[in-house]
């Protein structure tokens, strides 16, 4: 019994110091300005560039929940990139009315790391207001927006990412079957028309270019019909096709009879 209370012991004043932890920052939550913020968060713009991410930030959080924001932010290949609302006056000043002191202005940190071919990035969140001074709370909701910006960004560049990965495995598969298609198309060409493998592939390419059609397409027509000569009228809807190596040995075949015939006479 006494081993099982010592046990139950760290428990019970972890459980002890949340309950503390919450009625002691119970009335320091902003919950008005926190409802609406979240209700907003649906405003941030989801991209796999963290300028623009980032960027709608200032929108979402003023005025529900800061008078001012500022980000910041830089990838180290290009210049930092700065947006602020309320917006500043040509002169540099700005539209709302400057924070007293040093508790009126809270400011957040974030980096993200490189990552599927996209580099790294960094930056600053600014926050301020005008009538109250930053409570705990408002630092944690900060870094919340912070950290929910990256896993946007972090999302769009993983799908971005996938996408290419899909893209190049569908180029790579039909690459491959498109090359085995023309080289048995090229093994029915030569048993056709008893020529060399080279001289084959020339005939494919050259019906092909006549046809107007795609040398893989002509390869598939003539994998169907079993003949270069009906695979190009197969692609040409029965227009006559270019004429095949057969035919010089079928006239050369026809001198040689007719010469035999006059040497007979």
């Amino acid at each position: 019994m006494a081993d099982r209370a010592s046990a139950a012991e760290p428990s019970r004043v972890s459980a002890q110091a949340d309950l503390s932890a919450f009625f002691r920052h119970k009335a320091d939550v902003p919950t008005a300005s926190a409802a609406a913020l979240i209700r907003s968060l649906r405003r941030l713009r989801r991209s796999d560039d963290p300028v623009v991410a980032f960027g709608s930030l200032p929108e979402v959080c003023v005025p529900g929940f800061a008078d001012g924001c500022e980000v910041e932010l830089s990838d180290s290949t290009e210049p930092v990139f700065r947006v602020r609302l309320p917006v500043s006056s040509p002169d540099g000043v700005s539209a709302a009315v400057h924070p007293a002191g040093p508790a009126q202005i809270l400011t957040t940190p974030f980096r993200a790391a490189s990552g599927v071919g996209y580099p790294s990035y960094a930056g600053v969140v600014t926050l301020w207001w005008t009538s109250r001074t930053w409570s705990e709370s408002d630092a944690v909701i900060a870094d919340l927006m912070a950290n929910h910006l990256i896993a946007l960004v972090d999302h769009e560049r993983l799908m971005a990412a996938l996408a290419r990965a899909e893209d190049q495995a569908a180029s790579l598969a039909l690459e491959a079957i498109s090359g085995r298609a023309i080289s048995v198309a090229t093994g029915v060409v030569m048993h056709e028309q008893g020529v060399a493998a080279d001289d084959a592939e020339d005939l494919l390419r050259q019906s092909a270019a006549r046809a107007g059609s795609d040398l893989h397409q002509l390869a598939v027509s003539v994998l169907r019909s079993g003949s270069l000569t009906a695979g190009r009228a197969t692609r040409n809807g029965g227009r006559r096709g270019m004429p095949s190596l057969a035919a010089p040995r079928l006239a050369a075949g026809r001198n040689i009879h007719s010469e035999e015939s006059h040497s007979l006479e």
